[in-house]
């Protein structure tokens, strides 16, 4: 039998070939693979519709048959790093014949669906399908495809990128409901797989809501792919293993990546070696240990340059975690040669596991490439693990029962809340002291901001572990002003540390339920205040800031004798207008100096929310850091850099720009 390949190169299969390919598609030997020819355009072409492939060919394709980059006007392009599958030509078309392949699908044209294109999306995520804000009845709108297949099961997966509100999505293959009320989260890459059988030549799918009722909680679609189910046998994870060979591995991948997938090929070959092994299951098991370790390989990334809102992972290709933080450049020892090596050191929340966790840390020689130094302190499990676990045992060992009580209380995995971690070095104690928010529940209140106090931990050496210290209220309001909120009285939520050109130490923190900024001077150890709350004299160890403003995540700098405090208003994970003020002296009069956002036409900071600014000593520029925050998965979070521009008389400005240098 004479087939045609996708690039139209004539060549035989054997039939032992065509059987297992056949097999693998759930069809019987024999029987035509691909469209129905009866269904071709030219009668002339009907010998060439059908289709077969090898195993390397299924391979290569990972088993796709289409993958549709929807909306991106059926160009024969993809996006870097995706391939079309074996039975498509194009990335996306109106229902007909493929041009190159001959097989039937597409999309079912709608004057009610429209494309779109969306800067925040990366590869298959730029281009989608939405609905025309003009549609009568959004209940009724559907994004329809329809795809020639050989009869049999296959693997549906849809992808949707939804730079708005939540909304939800149902989903109908082959007649039947598959997702049903799935709700698609603003910015981020959802994903949705599911089985279909297929036994009319024909996969038809429907993507719809018909809860709509405006067009923002109409369907979207950004790509569909369609897959096979593999059969698996000695001769699949045989190609495989040649297909899935990769040399030098070590030296192009991460090493975490590299090592997994050397380690799954060669317990593959060393299978294979053994001709007794034929289990289905075993072939199986070998076959999609290689295959996953094969796609999870992460090439070594060298950033070059900021890309605001992006991914950004460190050194072995896993998304920073250091929400929330702040970046220095400090002297610390190399682990290797016990020198003293200048570093840039960026410490945040670790939101791995969304709301809850502890700090993490990274190092970098030019602040584009970071590499994890580890979590630095650790949420605690339970209140035995502080004396169970050697970790906690050697950090703890010589806290009475209730210094450990205060230590699971405040660092709870499963209750207490860590937030804008920022670290200072002390050097006349040669001693690393974070300070945090440290929230939570109280034994009188559930709330997760109950607790609202600023937590101190101390380490000898920069990376941890830190130990934890306490957790405190603050300064409270003179009686002589007017508290904001007297009922709780020396709060302390939203926080940053400053430490002055003499050594002097502060902390600037939101108090009075976020209504008031307090700066309040800290001890010359840096791990509480100069002077107790109750004997603190305004002016001197402390000052409040804007009463009634309700200001949030200060970051203060000091630049040509000026100093600067930049601030977000409350709004809870939702990004706002920034605000910042200027003065002569820490304690001194401040002078709110409006928005710096230049171009930011909707008040939202560039949709971040700031938490430190630093210069950069070898270029001179100042860099504003801010997070995109992604309440719905927080893990997810983006940060923005900007740079920042001084104008001669001293005022700020920031201007989003989406791929910026140093230099």
């Amino acid at each position: 039998m004479r087939f045609r390949s996708k690039k139209g190169t004539k060549f035989f299969l054997k039939a032992t070939v065509l059987a297992i390919v056949l097999l693998t598609a759930g069809c019987d030997p024999g029987e035509t693979v691909g469209p129905d020819p009866t269904a071709a355009h030219d009668p002339e072409s009907v010998k060439e519709q059908s289709f077969s492939w090898t195993e390397t060919d299924l391979l290569k394709a990972d088993f796709t048959l289409y993958r549709v980059d929807c909306a991106s006007l059926n160009t024969d392009s993809f996006p870097e790093g995706c391939s079309a599958g074996l039975l498509q030509s194009l990335s996306d078309m109106p229902y007909g014949e493929d041009p190159g392949t001959h097989a039937l699908w597409g999309y079912h044209e709608d004057p009610a669906i429209l494309r779109d294109d969306d800067s925040l999306g990366k590869g298959l995520t730029v281009s989608k399908w939405v609905t025309d804000k003009e549609a009568p009845e959004p209940s009724k709108v559907a994004i329809c495809y329809d795809f020639s297949v050989p009869d049999g099961t296959y693997t549906v997966t849809l992808g949707f990128y939804n730079p708005f509100g939540v909304r939800k999505i149902y989903v109908d293959c082959e007649d039947t409901n598959k997702i049903k009320k799935e709700k698609i989260l603003r910015f981020n890459e959802n994903e949705k797989s599911f089985e279909a059988k297929v036994t009319d030549g024909t996969l038809n799918l429907k993507v719809y809501n018909p809860d709509a009722k405006t067009f923002m909680e109409s369907p979207i679609l950004s790509y569909i792919t369609v897959a096979v189910e593999p059969e698996y046998t000695r001769k699949l994870l045989t190609a495989a293993v040649e297909a899935m060979k990769v040399d030098d591995a070590e030296e192009l991948y991460t090493e975490k990546t590299a090592s997994a997938y050397i380690s799954c090929l060669e317990s593959a070959e060393a299978f294979l070696a053994k001709e007794s092994n034929n289990g289905k299951n075993q072939i199986k098991q070998k076959f999609n240990d290689l295959r996953e370790s094969y796609k999870m390989l992460t090439k070594k990334i060298k950033y070059d340059s900021f890309n605001p809102g992006s991914v950004w992972t460190d050194t072995e290709g896993t998304p920073i975690q250091a929400h929330g933080g702040q970046v220095q450049q400090l002297e610390i020892p190399d682990p290797e040669t016990g020198k003293t090596v200048t570093k840039w050191v960026w410490v945040g929340e670790d939101k791995t596991n969304g709301y809850r966790g502890g700090v993490c840390a990274y190092t970098s020689d030019d602040l584009y490439n970071w590499q994890f130094e580890g979590i630095i302190m650790r949420n605690v499990s339970s209140r035995k693990a502080l004396e169970k676990e050697a970790y906690f045992k050697s950090l703890y060992a010589g806290y009475t029962d209730d210094q450990l009580d205060n230590v699971a209380l405040a660092l709870d995995a499963e209750r207490a809340v860590i937030e804008r971690p920022k670290l200072i070095y002390n050097e006349k104690n040669k001693q690393y002291v974070l300070w945090f928010h440290a929230d939570g529940p109280t034994a009188t209140s559930d709330s997760n901001y109950a607790a609202a106090c600023a937590g101190v931990a101390v380490s000898d050496t920069p990376f941890g572990p830190y130990r934890f210290v306490g957790r405190y209220r603050l300064n409270t309001c003179p009686p002589d002003q007017e508290d904001k909120h007297p009922q709780s009285k020396g709060m302390a939520r939203d926080m940053n540390l400053f430490k002055d050109t003499d050594g002097t130490a502060y902390i600037i923190y939101s108090s009075e339920e976020n209504l008031t900024l307090y700066i309040s001077k800290l001890n010359e150890d840096y791990t509480y205040l100069e002077t107790p709350p109750e004997e603190a004299v305004y002016g001197k160890d402390f000052i409040r800031l804007f009463p009634g403003a309700q200001r949030e995540a200060p970051a203060l700098f000091l630049k040509d004798g000026k100093y600067y405090l930049m601030t977000s208003g409350c709004t809870g994970w939702a990004p706002n207008q920034a605000r910042y003020y200027v003065s002569d002296s820490v304690m001194g009069e401040w002078t709110s100096k409006g928005d710096p956002c230049i171009g930011d036409t909707n008040h939202t900071t560039f949709e971040s929310q700031s938490t430190c600014i630093f210069r950069d000593v070898n270029s001179g520029k100042w860099i504003y850091m801010g997070d995109r925050w992604f309440s719905d998965k927080l893990n997810d979070s983006r940060y923005i850099w900007l740079p920042i521009v001084f104008k001669e008389n001293g005022d700020m400005e920031i201007s989003f720009v989406s791929d910026w240098r140093l230099q």
